[in-house]
């Protein structure tokens, strides 16, 4: 397998691992996500568990609100499209993004149910456990008429989780139709198969993957992609995805770090050391900083240097929106210190 050295130009300026993410060229158009918007409970005191007593740390959640806020905290245009109560809790949410930098104006509101509720674990193996409150929440029951279509004209990306095929049947329609209509009016589609298995119905597979053929840009785990192709390696799940349709597939593995892939090269970047303090958001920002690079036309080698360290400094601290999402100014110093390898080999030859 050949490794290549990439050379990132941009007119006549030739880009490295320390360039400055602030004066890449920016294309037009906002980064809108769709989805759930929800609460997230964390226990304050280490090893705190929801069967017990204690304080609890509360704060907006929900994988689009977190992509949404990073897309915003990476100095892009973003929008968020779905439904919020009337209730205190729906205010804090609503009012906490928009306080990120992220444009409400076409979020609906009703006085149909109250906001969901997730309590998270951190259990001693370092993964986490979700305990949902969220049946027929509010941002589960968005409507495909509550939806603004318009606001998606002269939009650059539709994102979306792969979680609002699985819950609720109003989400599936109004995600379907949304994605639908940011294909017509020349958005690209990202999607983020976020799969879980306290979501998965027997049909979910087939459902994501029908989502997949329609996305441009697509950003799962290396196991998701393994699970969705039936291929275990790195070079065959990506070349599998990318035959689905996606001309931009990317991979994470976590502290193993990741890979970008397109135009038929593969960029493989390593982890970044870094103390984990809690993952929640790590991957949502992961998607953004995808978006948001392919936006400012970054070359193949920085843009999974940006993401990667964008990512990264999420699992430094807890609570993902307004605690742990990263600005591009930290994301911009973190890459100046070159964490971490980048090599770009050609797809065809990639294992």
């Amino acid at each position: 397998m050949k490794t290549r050295r990439s050379t990132c130009a941009q007119g006549k300026r030739i880009m490295t691992n320390a360039c400055n993410a602030q004066e890449q060229p920016r294309k037009g158009g906002t980064i809108f996500s769709l989805g759930e918007l929800l609460v997230d409970l964390i226990p304050v005191e280490a090893g705190g568990r929801i069967a017990q007593t204690g304080a609890v740390l509360k704060v907006a959640s929900g994988s689009a609100g977190i992509f949404a806020c990073a897309v915003a905290s990476l100095g892009a245009a973003s929008g968020f499209l779905g439904k919020v109560g009337k209730d205190p809790l729906s205010r804090m949410v609503f009012s906490t993004v928009r306080g990120m930098g992220v444009n409400m104006d076409h979020v609906a509101l009703s006085d149909e149910g109250q906001i969901g509720l997730a309590f998270v674990e951190y259990l001693p193996d370092g993964k986490r456990n979700y305990e949902y409150y969220r049946t027929r929440s509010v941002g589960s029951l968005y409507r495909r008429d509550e939806l603004d279509a318009d606001a998606l004209s002269g939009a650059f990306a539709l994102h979306f989780p792969g979680m609002l095929l699985d819950l609720s049947p109003e989400l599936r329609e109004t995600s379907l139709f949304a994605a639908r209509a940011a294909k017509e009016k020349g958005a690209l589609l990202s999607f983020d198969p976020n799969i879980r298995a306290e979501l998965r119905s027997g049909e979910s597979l087939e459902r994501m993957i029908s989502v997949i053929r329609m996305a441009d840009i697509i950003a799962p785990t290396l196991v998701e992609g393994q699970l969705i192709t039936g291929k275990q390696s790195t070079g065959d799940v990506l070349r599998a995805l990318h035959a689905m349709g996606p001309g931009v597939v990317a991979l994470t593995q976590d502290k193993d770090g990741a890979v970008v892939s397109r135009n038929g090269e593969v960029a493989l970047c390593d982890g970044i050391d870094v103390p984990v303090i809690d993952p929640t958001g790590a991957g949502d920002t992961f998607a953004a900083a995808l978006v948001v690079a392919l936006q400012r036309g970054m070359c193949l080698q920085e843009t999974a240097l940006f993401c990667n360290c964008a990512g990264t400094l999420v699992v430094t601290k807890r609570g993902a929106i307004g605690q742990a999402i990263p600005t591009l100014a930290e994301v911009d110093a973190l890459m100046a210190t070159k964490p971490c390898r980048v090599r770009i080999v050609p797809l065809g030859e990639l294992e």
